[in-house]
């Protein structure tokens, strides 16, 4: 592998580790940086080009972003940066993307939105510049990269890419299908995740970037202490040695050896549920115990409950008095975010439940509508969420590894 590149949209607070040898172009840190620039916030503010209370919030963003600190203020200046980026295509936050117009679902609708897009532009090209016609890996771990994952195709040249990553793991079969990546390659291959120093510091530059927009080269067996916390999600496992943090299911995490839980620098956990810490339930339905868990885990470490709402059965009241808790720090375990259940395609659920077939025009299906007796329905999800995040402003999804970088902000009870 010469060059792997990492489109947006991806969580900014971690970097990929490349196989030895290979380079880097990591245009998720590319993109974030440009938007986030206080300069362009500052320009824009001036132009007034979204009206007065942009130019209110582009000034304060900015105000944050001069200061250098890797906090919680950063993130909501970052967020506030993202959303601001008008665009004819897409829609950024800070955690997701968002088409305009269509389904993420339907490759139709993701081509046509990668034509349109501009706010990725300028790294589509640099990528072409920087490619100079050598093959490419782009890595694909989410869905909320796939437009700019398509943009590349079409600049790169199909034959000259492999697409790599999580999502050609899973979805490999229906990519293949795609008329426009035929001549492209596909490798099940995911590139590891680590933390970047200044998110786990909380403040200062990350010294060990390469410069903004050109490709970085780094040994992968770098692992001095303090140097890598490796960022474990979906079906990745932890290292066999050193420290690693992560965003995982209630049920796959509460599995894990002591040991390996010992090594634990900050972990989030996926929850639809919790009555209290020895009931809680993953995003498969079943309830687990984290009493053991939370034994193993060093005293200190950040741990966190990102908080799924609509799944199979779970009511409202019961959603509630689970964001109540969990908002309320029950035995130290936090809220890390909240997010609407999504039934996987082909995950199982514990209870009872009813799928429905996906829609026609969905090629790029990776979940499905479904009933359940008891379930909240989307309009009650929406609201839920909406009240929540005005209640705690500036909670963080809990995707992003910045929600337990902030060492020492949310502390477990010894």
């Amino acid at each position: 592998m010469e060059l792997l590149v990492v489109p947006p949209l991806t969580d900014f607070t971690t970097e990929v580790v490349p196989p030895p040898g290979a380079e880097v172009l990591d245009l998720n840190d590319h993109v974030v940086e440009r938007l986030a620039d206080p300069s362009r916030l500052r320009a824009a503010a001036e132009r007034l080009d979204g009206g007065p209370l942009a130019a209110l919030l582009e000034r304060a963003a900015a105000a944050v972003l001069e200061r250098q600190a890797f906090d919680d203020a950063r993130l909501r200046a970052v967020g506030t940066a993202l959303r601001l980026a008008a665009d004819p295509a897409v829609r950024l936050s800070i955690g997701d993307l968002e088409l305009a117009e269509g389904s993420m679902q339907s490759s139709r609708d993701v081509l046509g939105a990668a034509g349109r897009c501009e706010v990725f532009r300028p790294e589509v090209e640099l990528a072409a510049q920087v490619a100079g016609g050598r093959r490419a890996h782009v890595a694909l771990d989410a869905a909320r990269r796939l437009p700019a994952a398509f943009a590349l195709v079409g600049a790169l040249g199909a034959e000259r890419v492999t697409l790599c990553g999580r999502l050609v793991a899973e979805h490999g079969a229906a990519l293949r299908r795609v008329p426009e990546l035929a001549g492209a390659a596909f490798s099940a291959w995911s590139p590891e995740r680590v933390i970047r120093p200044p998110w786990r510091a909380g403040k200062g530059k990350d010294t060990d970037a390469g410069p903004v927009g050109g490709a970085r080269s780094r040994d992968a067996s770098d692992t001095r202490p303090g140097k890598q916390v490796r960022w474990v999600t979906g079906a990745f496992r932890p290292p066999a040695g050193g420290p690693w943090a992560g965003w995982l299911d209630a049920e796959r995490v509460a599995a894990f050896p002591g040991d390996v839980l010992a090594r634990c620098r900050g972990l989030t956990i996926a929850v639809t549920r919790i009555d209290f810490l020895a009931a809680v339930t993953g995003l498969n339905g079943w309830t687990v115990d984290l009493r053991r868990l939370l034994a193993a885990i060093p005293p200190g470490v950040p741990v966190t409950c990102e908080l799924v709402l609509g799944a199979p059965g779970v009511a409202a009241g019961a959603a509630g008095e689970s964001v109540e808790l969990l908002a309320a720090g029950a035995g130290g375990v936090r809220l890390a975010g909240l997010r609407p259940y999504r039934m996987a395609i082909r995950s199982e659920w514990a209870g009872q439940s009813v799928r429905f077939p996906p829609g026609a025009g969905d090629d790029l299906v990776r979940w499905v509508e479904f009933d359940a007796p008891g379930t909240m329905r989307a309009y009650e999800v929406t609201r839920m969420i909406k009240e929540w995040l005005e209640r705690l402003p500036g909670l963080p999804p809990g995707r992003l590894t910045a929600g337990l970088a902030r060492a020492g902000v949310l502390r477990r009870s010894e």
